[in-house]
């Protein structure tokens, strides 16, 4: 009788070292899965948070050429908006639209490879509907890498309109790069263009 109480025991101890062995390695997967998830999930938010926050603010936008009453090459001052991430500028494409007409751009390189005029700036050619714009950095930030618009970097983009613009006419430039938001700059040219460089934005 005792050796049958005996062996219940020993069967009852092993089914139960058995659900322990079982629980653990349900509690295993689930720290492994839950882990596995937590990681995809900050990696999505992270992924997120920069396609939302990372655009730049323009700060100034301005023509020049502006002596026969119209406007061809333009200059715009940009800098990152705060909690943007750093933006490549080869991945950047900027259009620039006026009523009528339309030009895509591509950044031109280091430096800038169409140099029209070294006192005035660079400009280079968009009137075909598709050219470039290159890049003057007027302040560098402590992470400074060329080609890059990294925190604390201010740069001057040049660059063509698809045709001489007229007087009184409602110009849209947008800057989009391939990670994060467009920034849209809309302004209009003022009723006279009498002075060689105009302010178009602000």
């Amino acid at each position: 009788m005792k050796s049958k109480k005996g062996e219940m025991g020993i069967g009852t101890l092993i089914i139960f070292i058995a659900l322990l062995l079982v629980a653990a390695i349900a509690a295993g997967v689930l720290i492994q899965t839950s882990g596995s998830l937590q990681e995809k999930a900050l990696s999505t938010g992270d992924q997120a948070r920069g396609q939302i926050a990372t655009n730049v603010r323009v700060v100034e936008v301005s023509g020049s050429d502006g002596s026969n009453g119209s406007i061809r090459n333009i200059t715009q001052i940009i800098k990152l908006a705060p909690g943007s991430e750093p933006i490549k500028l080869s991945q950047v494409i900027l259009t620039v639209n006026t009523y009528d007409m339309s030009a895509t751009l591509g950044y031109a390189g280091n430096g800038a490879l169409l140099v029209r005029n070294v006192t005035d700036g660079y400009y280079t050619n968009g009137t075909a509907g598709r050219g470039n714009f290159s890049v003057q950095y007027l302040q560098r930030g402590t992470n400074w890498i060329e080609g890059n618009l990294q925190r604390g970097d201010v740069i001057k983009l040049y660059y063509e309109s698809p045709r001489d613009i007229g007087e009184d006419e409602s110009i849209r430039v947008n800057f989009i790069p391939k990670i994060g938001t467009p920034t849209l700059t809309e302004f209009i040219t003022p009723e006279v263009i009498a002075d060689e460089r105009i302010y178009l934005y602000p």
